[in-house]
């Protein structure tokens, strides 16, 4: 686990010295700002807006680090051969990709805290406690579908170049979102092909849509507890299959 901790700790220093943490920070408090400007225009509507705009913002800082981090983790080190200044130690595969996704990770859980603390503040959570628990779920949930997609995103940089695996991963993302519209479709054509192809999808790809909560509403009516269990236990079956599948191919890759 030291060596494990020791390649994290490296990744997360790289990581904070890259462009897309400052430009994920950037199009997070961009949103922020457009939630006050919106608010304003309603004051009724402006802590639901802002809640609204927040946690996007938040959902959007954590992907773009994850779909970019991700597509780019493995490839560079391939590239400039850098692993190879750390394999050739007593540090397994399996050791550096564990390394290397826990340091991206780190930087997510520190983003996703910051602008959690930050957003809480701003919707004057204290003044709530009960609304405190249900925000720090929604908060949760979009820092373990960061990790999800994180995961995916790193075992398809493998296979495929790392463009097109930020694209497979930003794709795979939206399909995730939009599964009960696309079997809404599928149902509607009454075509038998279509409505198996989206059947078949729920099974292939992670149902980020049971876990959709970045709302106002949500903030307010609360989260059932079965489905805070059901999404805990989805998402981290999906990062550990992830993991496995990223482990099982980077074992087998010739980095030479």
């Amino acid at each position: 686990m030291n060596k494990v901790f020791f390649i994290a700790k490296t990744t997360l220093r790289e990581m904070l010295r890259e462009k897309i943490f400052f430009v994920a920070i950037f199009i997070a408090v961009i949103l922020f700002a457009l939630s006050f400007l919106l608010g304003a225009l309603s004051f009724d509507e402006q802590r639901k807006i802002l809640a609204d705009f927040g946690f996007l913002g938040i959902e959007f800082a954590l992907l773009g680090i994850s779909l970019f981090s991700g597509a780019y983790l493995l490839s560079k080190e391939i590239e400039k051969q850098t692993c190879l200044l750390i394999l050739s130690r007593p540090v397994s595969r399996d050791q550096f990709i564990l390394g290397k996704l826990f340091g991206v990770l780190s930087l997510n859980m520190l983003l996703g805290t910051t602008l959690g603390v930050l957003l809480w503040l701003l919707l004057g959570m204290w003044t709530q406690p009960g609304g405190t628990l249900t925000f720090i779920e929604i908060c949760l949930s979009l820092l373990f579908e960061s990790a999800v997609i994180l995961a995916l995103v790193i075992w398809i940089s493998l296979v495929v170049r790392p463009v097109l695996a930020l694209s497979s991963g930003f794709v795979i993302y939206l399909l995730g979102q939009w599964l009960p519209d696309l079997m809404f479709f599928a149902e509607k054509s009454k075509d038998a092909l279509f409505i198996n192809l989206a059947k078949g999808l729920h099974w292939l790809i992670p149902n980020l849509y049971r876990s959709n909560w970045k709302s106002g509403y949500f903030l307010e009516k609360g989260i059932p507890r079965e489905n805070m269990i059901w999404m805990l236990g989805h998402m981290l079956g999906w990062f550990l299959i992830y993991i496995l599948l990223t482990n099982f191919f980077f074992r087998r890759k010739d980095i030479v």
